[in-house]
């Protein structure tokens, strides 16, 4: 629960701006952009929602400029938060949208594990009686043997095909021990059983 609590806190700041926090530069978060061959250039990243994120990073340099980068020009880009460090990677392997970015987008990356979590935001229209609206859809994805497995709401409980090989896990799962918002909680749990066997 511990890690569904910290996941959701740093998804929940990039999407809130709530009280806005003494910073050096209104609105714009220690951090660093990732060039192409992985040398890091500290920046300030500006805070924005999560889905203007994932198309493209304003930010300002150590020389005081204002900048922007789109996926593609560079590796990706952090920033440091109250709730810990926020990793976006530029990935072009990941076709969620109706209608993809050739040049791909940045990813928030959740995890490091052997089996590593992703998140992303898509949107929809929805009916809400006379209007429609456009409502955000979250998505979690495990990278796991050069191959993308992408779950979200509607599609959550299958992913006990995917953890099969950890038959308590997917009893937890099928008991309604976790919920979807406890992706990333279940994929820790997953990857430490994995781990335990091939010690």
């Amino acid at each position: 629960m511990k890690t569904t609590l910290l996941m959701l806190l740093i998804i929940a700041s990039l999407n809130v701006f709530g009280k806005s926090f003494q910073k050096k530069k209104q609105g714009y978060l220690p951090g660093g952009i990732i060039s192409l061959n992985n040398d890091t250039i500290a920046a300030s990243i500006k805070k924005e929602n999560i889905l203007k994120l994932q198309s493209e990073v304003k930010f300002i340099d150590a020389g005081g400029k204002k900048k922007s980068f789109k996926p593609g020009v560079i590796s990706g880009f952090f920033m440091d938060t109250e709730n810990g460090r926020v990793t976006f990677e530029s990935r072009d392997d990941i076709r969620l949208s109706i209608f993809p970015s050739k040049d791909g987008n940045f990813i928030l990356r959740l995890s490091d594990n052997i089996y590593p979590l992703y998140y992303f935001v898509t949107t929809k229209m929805e009916n809400t009686g006379i209007e429609s609206e456009i409502i955000e859809v979250p998505h979690y994805m495990v990278l796991m043997d050069f191959r993308w497995y992408n779950y979200n709401e509607d599609s959550f409980e299958t992913c006990t095909k995917l953890f099969s090989d950890d038959k308590a896990l997917v009893k937890d799962i099928e008991n309604g021990r976790y919920k979807f918002s406890d992706f990333p909680e279940i994929v820790e749990r997953y990857c430490e059983t994995i781990k335990a066997k091939h010690k």
